[in-house]
């Protein structure tokens, strides 16, 4: 009885934790280019239902080779005074929040992958799931009616998981220029632009560039990954609300790889790559009342 109980408390953790990743990164993806600019927005205290988005990317940073994934997973915002979930990622705690200064949380994943899908990582470990959480200091540089630019700095922990273990791999610092645009390409659409520059501790890159000796091979000597600069990334991100129950996204990001600190790893393949990704979001449940922020 104490055993099934064990396992019954582990398949709970686990769920929670496959919940947590899948909504980070759809909902970076949809609630990002969601951000609304307008002074008075029509939203609800709280609203929840179903995304459903397609990605196609790197099978990590560098990565000469993509794969195709596809993520249903359910959502709940909630819009409160000093705690926000589902908007701008997964959780928002507003610690401070000024008309021209926030400090925030910052959340982050990426999709693992099959290391027998990549020729360069054939026959090493696969990648793990990975997750990211940590501070965020936001402070505006310019303001409209329909435009905000805000130079952002993150510093987040990052996790791998194959939802049996959990592993820690190092920090990554991500300062950030973002500009959100309402209306840009129609009356009924929103826009997110950013660019990063991203640095990762010595953990972090050996996760993705380290060769050890027992996967060394002719083509692929032994690699001792250092930390520091990883690269650079171009996101733009397109909101598109086809009803005030439904509403459409589509994002690219392009990764810029040149003078990386480990661009002579044999893992490094490539100095661009970029991404896709199209979803949508269907609102089936939503409060009577309306938020106040």
């Amino acid at each position: 009885m104490h055993r099934l109980v064990n396992v019954f408390i582990v398949s709970i953790i686990r769920l929670i934790v496959v919940i947590f990743i899948m909504t980070t990164m759809v909902n970076s993806y949809a609630a990002d280019a969601e951000k609304s600019i307008d002074r008075k927005p029509e939203k609800t205290r709280w609203e929840a239902g179903a995304l459903a988005a397609t990605f196609y990317g790197p099978l990590y940073p560098a990565s000469s080779e993509s794969q195709q994934k596809l993520l249903p997973v359910p959502f709940l915002i909630y819009r409160g005074e000093h705690l926000r979930i589902g908007e701008d990622g997964l959780i928002k705690a507003m610690a401070v929040e000024k008309p021209r200064f926030k400090v925030d949380l910052s959340l982050g994943a990426a999709f693992n992958s099959n290391s027998d899908d990549s020729t360069a990582r054939k026959g090493m470990p696969d990648l793990d799931f990975i997750f990211e959480v940590g501070p965020e200091v936001s402070f505006m540089l310019l303001d409209s009616d329909l435009h905000e630019t805000w130079l952002n700095f993150q510093v987040r922990k990052v996790f791998s998981t194959d939802f049996s273990t959990i592993e820690a791999r190092g920090y990554i610092f991500q300062p950030e220029i973002a500009f959100h645009g309402e209306k840009v390409f129609s009356d009924n659409s929103s826009l997110k632009l950013t660019f990063s520059p991203l640095f990762a501790t010595d953990k972090m890159q050996q996760y993705f560039y380290q060769v050890d000796d027992e996967y060394s091979t002719l083509d692929r000597p032994s690699y001792h990954a250092k930390g520091g600069y990883l690269g650079s990334e171009i996101a733009m991100i397109n909101r598109f609300n086809i009803r005030r129950d439904l509403m459409v996204f589509v994002s690219t990001k392009a990764g810029f790889y040149h003078g990386a600190s480990n661009d002579d790893s044999p893992l490094f393949e490539k100095e661009f790559n970029y991404a896709i990704g199209v979803g949508v979001k269907w609102v089936l449940f939503q409060s009577n009342k309306e938020s106040l922020f």
